[in-house]
């Protein structure tokens, strides 16, 4: 493919000769990516957006020495005026070639009203006019199309620079804005000299159109503002649903979204549909203003006592179907899309003008090392806030030292860490910062690629660090599982791969980078023990060794190996030292992490977690400049789902036209095929009464002309027609092509909102019914070229129309003895005008079929596999399980038909109200385990709970039954209350008792509309724990015999945990409890642990059982911990055994054996040796 500087030609630029090549291509087989052009290194994004960015800099600084608010449109200005001068020429040469057409018709239809066989003068003078005639076809053929090409490329580069489409709603119609009202006053001048004063009764209704037209511009911008922020909040909305659709589907929760997106559309159709109907007003006033301006016109004309004639006629209909298209379509489009385009201009400006975070720009020390320095820092998220998110802290880390953070949940951890990133807003004291931060997020980010790909993000691959890098992250294992390892492909939001490897992914990418600093938000929570040990040791403190290292952690075992040690606590630093420093003084770490209200208590129950106003936990940030820790990449929450392997397959292409059944779905999606008739008739009525009107007035001039005698030496006597019989009819016609042209209009519109409104409902419901494997395959235009090639079809189909004008004027010459003026009038008017139309409705069925793609893809998306229905027939009874037994019977389970299993010939009991700890290895098929349970794919095999087949009865029957706590919580946008009872099934002290189990209570009365107040997005303006507690809340409410535990306590401090723990025995005592852990401690007390590997059931016993067993997968996991941790775990699972197994034995009131040591008491040793 030849490179895209021949457009450098002047005859290849102007007839688009360049794109022949590519249309030969695609003529012969399918268009690739590599058959397009490269871009112009003038149209490159990093080029145009550098360009607009200094000169907004410029304005930026100049409103501020002069005291007023900057103005991007003064910036866009500045920057691209000299193009669009140059467009503006095009422009006047344009317009001045369409004004002068109607001039030239008029002086070769006066040839036929005078015509002479003998007077050959007339005829050249004629057919001289018919050549000016032809070469004004051919100019406005090319220089139309040159103007609009460029304009567009104008409109694209300022797009690019922008990142908005700006171009769509300004660039093309700019120049009307002046060019409409100057080419009124030319036309006005001319019709006073063809007809006199009656010219002025016309203009005055264009006069009267002009402000209309500008008033409903201004209508519609102010309903475009309110259209955009009601897309903008159903987009967001939307948006949560599909990322948080697992959730949402294993709650059983899908109708209360669909409701709550149907309300949100419905309100953003009633704005759409108002503005709709002003947009079909302004096309109305396009289709009949230069109707009604000729009416008047001849109308007011012939009462005046004139007598019509043909040349009359067609120059006036000529003159004013030239201004009709800049002044009754151009220039309203042009106030219209002006109009839209300041609300997006304003929109982007406010954006731009947000308070930016103040760069800590670091100072260089005098020993050159670098240096993560904080002294006296206190900050707010909220500065209305009273309290501070941090406060008073100080703190100095230097190359090799680890400093570790720990604290409870809303402590302000990841606070602390987004104070270094420079996100925090400084209020008092300083950060200095010398180095490349490399930032791991609490919350796992990747992106849809291969494996490679996320590690690499940009860097150079390099084979011998690479290997390092996923040694020390402990992939190397799982990249050989992998059917492609490091080249496989991650799904949108990692679906592809388990939490645990996501946070190991994450964690690679970071350390491949080779920064200087690294933050490190809690990445050993979502991996288990051994794992764990493995990352702290070989990756942490080996890998990272001589670098800066600030590690948010609750894994207290590993607090030793830390240089430092700070301990938050509600926003301050309660103590900072070495961990040697800390056991001289007698400080209990477990102690300094309870809440305030916990050390007054013998009973440690957690107090309310501070409430944060914001967190970046969520946020992926890279640096690579001390002073600038930018590019913050978007998170994407997604659950710990194995290894899927799904198919991410290329994006299907079809070939070949849309066919017959998209257009007949789309319409009769808004309307009865009644109603869509209807509007078939509507539109012909009023192109016939269109055409008859100017029929009307060629007849009524030739019909005057008939009736021309000429008496004897007295010359020409004009008798008149009967005026009230051509009036009546006239009047009729136009009155007709009013009432058929606005109805017509209103009704597409009415017609074309209801079919979006109707698909989008269709679209999303059947979302919302797909399984959860269509969320895990599909992710959530070249437009130069598309331009180019319009125009390039665009400047040929006018050429044709030129040429037949051509024919049309030299073959009525050649014809002159067999036309009389009004027909030549009617046939030259109408080529005229075919020539502009004809390549536009061309090229816009072209566009309408264009457009139907994007309807056969919402068809595609109403026609989706669907889940099994939410309900059967046959229900379960209401108080369905009342015991809770579950049975995995021979239970094979794989994401996709496709797929591999992810569970292999699963079988076990559990029995009523059993606590079954589920452990494995990441990738081992815990959560896959949950997910044949809740049926998210149906599982081969069979699972009873109760005596009932899972997949005999309603998915939301099954899932209503069934409460879980999530690995990574979610919370959606709305009100607290929403979030924890979207179906209004509990009553508000039901919910605040929930929220005091939970205790969170306190810091939801601490918000202005309490219960009531709205979440900020994703709810990120509560911490990870805190998110968790509400989920906990959720179960609570629910009151299920089914309890899942999915890593619930990953993100929690070991308090929280711990108090997670305690409600779950107290509340859930009666019900049966599944709990994936990597903290084995949470589930040493279980009644038997499930031990999963390679999707295999390996081990299933009780704890202490397993434990005795030193060849088992469990026994080596708890060695993992340490020798320490391990005997304290192996006494734990000792007493729990005993006690349940042999009760205490008592003996006349005293007790003889002790179930929780299995040991005879000390009074009965006595007794015997007596």
């Amino acid at each position: 493919m030849c490179s895209l500087d021949i457009c450098h030609s002047p005859f290849l630029l102007i007839f688009n000769r360049w794109l022949n090549p590519l249309f030969k291509i695609g003529h012969k087989r399918r268009l690739e990516e590599d058959d397009m052009y490269s871009v112009l290194p003038e149209d490159r994004s990093q080029h145009l957006g550098e360009e607009l960015q200094g000169y907004w800099d410029q304005e930026v600084l100049r409103a501020e020495k002069d005291a007023r608010k900057p103005s991007l449109t003064k910036a866009i200005i500045k920057c691209y005026w000299k193009s669009y001068v140059v467009l503006g020429i095009f422009t006047l040469i344009e317009e001045s070639t369409r004004v002068v057409q109607p001039i030239i018709l008029g002086k070769i239809i006066g040839y036929f009203e005078n015509y002479d066989p003998s007077d050959s003068a007339a005829l050249y003078e004629a057919h001289g006019y018919a050549g000016v005639l032809s070469a004004c076809t051919l100019v406005l053929a090319i220089l139309h199309h040159l103007y609009f090409y460029h304009v567009q490329c104008a409109g694209m580069r300022l797009r690019v620079a922008m990142c908005h489409m700006i171009y769509r709603k300004v660039t093309i119609f700019l120049h009307f804005l002046w060019a409409g009202p100057l080419q009124a006053i030319v036309v006005t001048a001319l019709l006073c000299m063809e007809i006199g004063i009656s010219c002025l009764a016309g203009i005055a209704v264009l006069i009267i159109l002009l402000p209309l037209q500008s008033c409903i511009g201004k209508l519609f911008s102010s309903l475009r503002s309110k259209t955009a922020a009601f897309t903008d909040t159903r987009i967001r909305t939307m948006n949560e649903v599909i990322t948080g659709i697992r959730i949402i589907k294993m709650y059983a929760w899908e109708k209360s979204f669909a409701d709550l997106i149907t309300n949100l559309r419905r309100k953003e159709i009633s704005k759409i549909l108002r503005s709709s109907y002003l947009r079909g007003m302004n096309l109305a006033s396009f289709f009949v203003a230069s109707k009604i301006i000729v009416f008047v016109t001849f109308t007011t004309y012939v009462l005046l006592g004139n007598v019509i004639t043909a040349s009359r006629v067609f120059v006036a209909v000529s003159l004013y179907g030239a201004v009709r298209l800049t002044v009754t379509l151009f220039f309203p489009s042009a106030v219209e899309k002006a109009s839209e385009a300041f609300v997006s201009i304003r929109r982007i400006k406010n954006f731009l003008l947000l308070d930016e975070i103040t760069q800590f720009h670091s100072q260089l020390p005098s020993d050159g090392k670098m240096i993560v320095n904080v002294q006296d820092f206190t900050a707010f998220w909220d500065k209305a806030s009273d309290t501070p998110t941090l406060q008073g802290l100080s703190f100095t880390v230097r190359p090799c030292e680890l400093l570790a953070v720990v604290g409870p949940v809303g402590a302000g951890k990841s606070s602390l860490l987004s104070a270094v990133l420079g996100e925090l807003p400084l209020s008092e004291g300083q950060v200095s910062v010398h180095g490349r931060i490399a930032y791991v997020s609490q919350q796992p980010w990747v992106f849809s690629g291969t494996v490679r790909s996320n590690i690499l993000f940009g860097k150079k691959y390099e084979k011998e660090r690479y290997e390092k890098v996923i040694k020390a992250c402990a992939l190397k294992k799982d990249l050989q599982l992998l059917e492609d390892g490091d080249l496989t492909m991650i799904g949108d939001r990692g679906t592809t791969l388990s939490g645990g490897q996501k946070a190991r992914v994450n964690l690679a990418r970071a350390v491949y980078q080779d920064a200087d600093i690294y933050l490190l938000d809690d990445p050993l929570s979502a991996v288990d023990a051994e794992v764990s040990r493995h990352l702290f040791e070989l990756c942490i403190c080996q890998a990272l060794h001589e670098k800066i290292r600030i590690l948010v952690t609750h894994q207290l075992q590993y607090l030793k190996a830390a240089s430092q040690i700070l301990i938050l606590k509600d926003g301050k630093m309660v103590q900072k030292g070495t961990y040697t420093e800390f056991l001289k003084s007698g400080i209990d770490f477990g102690s300094l992490l309870k809440k305030e209200n916990e050390e007054t208590e013998p009973s440690p129950v957690p107090g309310t977690p501070t409430l944060r106003n914001r967190t970046f936990s969520e946020s992926s940030v890279w640096s690579q400049q001390s002073s600038r820790p930018s590019l913050k990449e978007a998170t994407s929450e997604g659950q710990d789902t194995e290894n899927i392997q799904v198919t991410l397959t290329e994006e299907t292409r079809s070939e070949g036209k849309v066919g017959f059944k998209a257009y007949k779905n789309y319409f009769t999606a808004g309307a009865h095929w009644f109603i869509i008739i209807f509007l078939i008739l509507v539109n012909l009525a009023a192109q016939v009464a269109y055409v008859l009107q100017d029929w009307w007035l060629s007849y009524w001039a030739n019909q005057q002309r008939a009736l021309n005698v000429t008496v004897n030496g007295q010359g020409n006597v004009t008798e008149k027609l009967d005026l009230n019989w051509y009036l009546g009819i006239y009047s009729g016609l136009t009155a007709s092509t009013v009432l058929f042209g606005v109805a017509r209009s209103l009704l597409v519109f009415f017609v074309l909102v209801s079919s979006s409104q109707t698909l989008h409902n269709q679209m999303f419901e059947s979302i919302l019914r797909a399984p959860v494997l269509f969320f895990d395959r599909n992710p959530i235009e070249a437009w130069f070229l598309f331009l180019t090639t319009s125009r390039w079809f665009a400047v040929r189909l006018d050429a044709i129309c030129a040429v037949f004008v051509i024919v049309v004027a030299f073959g009525s010459l050649i014809l002159a003895k067999t036309l009389d003026a009004g027909q030549v009038g009617l046939a030259l008017s109408y080529a005229l005008m075919l020539m502009g139309m004809f390549q536009w409705c061309v090229r816009q069925s072209a566009e309408v079929e264009n457009m139907m793609i994007s309807v056969e893809r919402v068809m595609e998306y109403t026609d989706l596999e669907k889940e099994a229905p939410w309900e059967y027939q046959k229900r379960p009874v209401p108080s369905w399980p009342h015991e809770g037994v579950i049975i995995f019977d021979n239970v094979n389970f794989s994401y996709s038909l496709d797929g591999p299993l992810v569970l292999k010939h699963l079988t076990a009991l559990i029995k009523s109200r059993e606590k079954i700890g589920i452990v494995g290895r990441t990738g081992a098929g815990k959560s896959s385990l949950i997910a044949a349970l809740f049926r998210l794919s149906e599982p081969e095999g069979k699972i009873w709970i109760d005596k009932i087949l899972t997949t005999e009865i309603g998915l939301h029957d099954l899932r209503k039954k069934m409460s879980i706590i999530p690995q990574e919580p979610v919370l959606f946008t709305g009100t607290m209350r929403k979030n924890l009872d979207p179906f209004n099934e509990h009553s508000d002290e039901e919910l605040w008792n929930a929220l005091e189990e939970v205790q969170l209570k306190e810091a939801i009365e601490d918000l202005p509309g309490k219960m009531d107040t709205e979440l900020a997005e994703s709810g990120s303006n509560f911490s990870v724990g805190q998110r968790q507690l509400v989920c906990l809340a959720r179960a609570i409410l629910r009151k299920n015999r089914i309890l899942i535990i999915d890593e619930a306590t990953a993100n929690v401090d070991p308090r929280t945990d711990e108090l997670i723990q305690k409600k779950i025995r107290e509340k859930f005592a009666h019900c049966t409890v599944l709990t994936i852990a990597h903290r084995l401690n949470t589930i040493i007390d279980s009644d038997k642990i499930m031990v999963l590997d390679s999707g295999r059931l390996k081990e299933y016993d009780e704890p202490y059982v397993l434990l005795q067993n030193r060849d088992s997968l469990f026994y080596k996991m708890v060695q993992q911990l340490g020798k320490a941790e391990a005997a304290a775990l192996t006494e734990t699972a000792k007493q729990v055994y005993f006690k349940r197994n042999y009760p205490d034995i008592t003996h006349n009131g005293q007790v003889v054996m002790n179930a929780s040591s299995g040991q005879p008491s000390a009074l009965t040793i006595f007794e015997t040796a007596l």
